[in-house]
């Protein structure tokens, strides 16, 4: 089914081209967009088309376009206000496209009466990677596929590890994380693909949730609540999903089963082994063979020129392997 729409207009084309082509080339964001800087041409193409939400300068807001039918109008402003003379919700103009492009998300995922678009989610592949094996760069190894995946295909990156390490592995500081969507799911709202781009991260073209900062807000979490995210994640336009497994994540035999494959790092140790056997024996005791039967065992050779570097994955000895899967 079509998109939702984003109507971008401002007299200044060099602005609209800019903001437009960040927006477009942002694969998060779940929007058909659309450019203009005549205003008659941006009132026509209201009257026969469906907008959901217009950006316009503050100046450029006058009767003719309040009485136009959009869904949410967002002035932006010179000023750092939080809303216009009429109203409106008001972005800052003069910020980052990057940051422009969150206010938004994060505004109209908020919007309790707004629909968002359904986006055919048929061709989304989950992948998981998990072992009951510990040290066995499963991390380093999910991500790498994931970078890879994504040079062409539009694919995110899940991690469900209690303390993940990202913060100072990427050297960010995020706003919001895993935490926050779920916490959004329970809410009931709406507007999951716009929650969704408002707080994910790129590390190349891999698109990223930040992982949560305590364990507490993995363990917490129901089997329901992680089987609704899911299920949410396929509806986001996404071809690939990798998910980081931990088997602390409540009802995490149901993600694995979920999965359209399980990479499963392993190790040729005694203790590995034993671990492995007793997890096969516990899968057929369940009855969830079909996890068995989609796992691929793999052996990753020891790197240790890895360094914890995850931008640069794609190119190390770790890109090499996962290039030859």
């Amino acid at each position: 089914m079509k998109k939702n729409t984003l109507a971008v207009f401002d007299p200044d084309e060099e602005y609209v081209t800019k903001l437009m082509s960040y927006m477009s080339d942002s694969r998060s964001v779940p929007l058909e967009i659309q450019g203009f800087t005549d205003k008659d041409l941006l009132k026509d193409f209201i009257r026969v088309n469906s907008v959901d939400i217009l950006l316009i300068p503050e100046d450029d807001v006058d009767d003719d376009i309040e009485a136009c039918d959009t869904g949410e109008m967002m002035v932006l402003s010179e000023n750092d206000i939080a809303k216009d003379s009429r109203g409106h919700k008001s972005i800052c103009k003069y910020q980052s496209s990057e940051n422009i492009m969150r206010e938004v998300m994060c505004y109209y995922a908020e919007q309790p009466f707004a629909e968002a678009g359904t986006i055919n989610s048929i061709n989304t592949e989950i992948i998981a990677v998990y072992s009951p094996i510990r040290r066995s760069f499963r991390t380093s190894f999910a991500f790498t596929l994931g970078e890879v995946l994504s040079e062409r295909e539009k694919t995110l990156f899940v991690s469900l590890e209690e303390f993940s390490g990202f913060n100072q592995l990427l050297q960010k500081n995020y706003m919001s994380d895993l935490s926050d969507l779920l916490f959004y799911i329970d809410q009931k709202k709406r507007n999951f693909p716009c929650k969704l781009a408002s707080m994910v991260e790129k590390a190349g073209l891999l698109d990223y949730i930040p992982p949560v900062i305590s364990p507490l807000d993995i363990l917490s979490v129901n089997r329901e609540a992680w089987v609704t995210l899911f299920n949410e994640l396929c509806c986001c336009d996404y071809s690939k999903i990798i998910v980081d497994l931990s088997d602390s994540v409540s009802g995490f035999l149901d993600i694995l089963e979920a999965a359209n494959i399980i990479y499963m790092p392993v190790r040729e140790d005694t203790v590995s082994k034993a671990k492995l056997e007793q997890y096969e024996a516990m899968l057929r005791i369940m009855e969830r063979g079909g996890i068995l039967e989609k796992t691929r065992e793999i052996r990753i050779p020891f790197m240790s020129e890895l360094n914890g570097n995850l931008y640069s994955l794609a190119d190390s000895p770790m890109g090499e392997f996962v290039r030859g899967l």
